[in-house]
């Protein structure tokens, strides 16, 4: 059997004990995570200005679970914990924040494409009616009007509107090319001849 030596074996002793104090010492000092609640609280704050509590209530009410249980850890004294939840609850924060603000905008470009759309024309056709017409030129002058049903032109035709008729096209003077072999407008049909 071989023997180690004694200073070595106190070398290996004086490692492990510096170790374990080292640590130690490490967990002891870490330092109070004040900033990081302070950060959490104040995102918190600003997610309720923004509006949060109506347009991201899941992700707020998150990171008020979280900032509540990382003031418990720090009372507890659990340092590392209490950090890791006010970075959590920081976070959380922020996302209600940008959700609500989100939400806000959305809302504000809807009403403006809504104002920036021109208003339908007073005057606007139902789906399915045909155009009204007034039944007079530009020059003031009355084209003839389809009767309405029971002859009397009021310019009103079944339909509920009113067109300008075709002035009568009178019938060809006789010895015409076309005259009483064609029809009421003059033309002709070549095998109607005899």
């Amino acid at each position: 059997m071989t023997r180690i030596p004694a200073t070595t074996t106190r070398w290996r002793a004086a490692a492990v004990l510096s170790a374990a104090l080292g640590m130690a010492a490490c967990a002891g000092s870490v330092p109070p995570p004040t900033a990081q609640l302070g950060a959490a609280s104040q995102a918190v704050q600003e997610a309720e200005r923004a509006n949060a509590l109506q347009y991201a209530p899941v992700a707020l009410q998150s990171a008020r679970d979280k900032l509540a249980a990382a003031d418990e850890a720090m009372r507890a004294d659990e340092r590392t914990r209490a950090r890791r939840l006010a970075d959590e609850a920081r976070v959380d924060a922020e996302l209600a924040t940008v959700t609500s603000q989100r939400a806000v905008t959305q809302q504000a470009a809807t009403a403006v494409r809504r104002s920036a759309t021109p208003a339908a024309p007073q005057s606007a056709m139902a789906p399915g009616s045909a155009p009204v017409h007034s039944g007079s030129s530009a020059g003031g002058s009355t084209l003839g009007t389809l009767p309405a049903p029971g002859g009397s032109p009021s310019g009103s035709g079944p339909s509920g509107s009113s067109y300008g008729a075709p002035a009568a096209v009178p019938p060809a003077p006789a010895g015409s090319p076309g005259a009483g072999t064609g029809n009421a407008w003059g033309y002709s049909y070549p095998e109607m001849r005899q």
